[in-house]
């Protein structure tokens, strides 16, 4: 890590370098050792920026997260923009893939780590909270969509779960399918915002 690169930026190539050791070796990979390996740097230039462990893994997650909501778009009121959106939550591509091995890995150890436990919930609840937005975008009454996103969130973690541990039979053509089975209450609102609606 050159010494012209700020603060945020270093931050952020330990959180990326982290992530990438976890979705290939495990939780357990991320060593203040490996990362320095991993980014061609002492560990000390990693100390500098991170007091702990912990704190590389609580700043890890955010990246993952940050790194997921940039491939989706914002709330709005076209319908197959919303479908677009909901579907990139999936592990679809291989980026999205790698993300969800490390949530996995994260959710294990938040059972018995409250900072990691708490980071768990806020971004589960904004997630949720944003395809309610969109639900509400495309005119469901705020009660419909809030029961409705927490089906799809719901579905969304069940599909990731199995697609992350058999991926030749969960291919992105039976997540996506899986999804729009249970987002079928959303057809005449998805037409009538412009979309296309759900196949399956």
């Amino acid at each position: 890590m050159p010494i012209d690169v700020d603060q945020n930026q270093r931050r952020e190539d330990v959180a990326a370098a982290a992530a990438r050791l976890i979705a290939t070796r495990g939780m357990g990979a991320v060593t203040f050792r490996n990362l320095a390996g991993a980014l061609l740097c002492s560990t000390t230039s990693i100390s500098h920026y991170f007091a702990n462990r912990q704190e590389i893994l609580v700043e890890t997650y955010k990246f993952v997260v940050q790194r997921a909501r940039g491939r989706r778009t914002r709330p709005g009121a076209d319908g197959r923009a919303m479908l677009a959106s909901i579907d990139h939550i999936l592990p679809l591509s291989d980026e999205e893939f790698d993300d969800w091995v490390v949530w996995l890995c994260f959710w294990t150890e938040a059972l018995f780590n409250p900072d990691l436990a708490a980071v768990q919930r806020l971004y589960s609840r904004q997630q949720r909270g944003l395809i309610e937005d969109n639900l509400r975008a495309l005119g469901c009454a705020p009660e419909s969509a809030h029961d409705l996103s927490q089906k799809i969130m719901t579905t969304i973690y069940g599909i990731a779960v199995q697609a992350v541990f058999d991926p030749e039979a969960w291919t992105p053509d039976a997540q996506r399918a899986a999804l729009h089975d249970v987002m079928k209450p959303l057809s005449s609102l998805l037409a009538a915002a412009g979309g296309a609606r759900p196949e399956g």
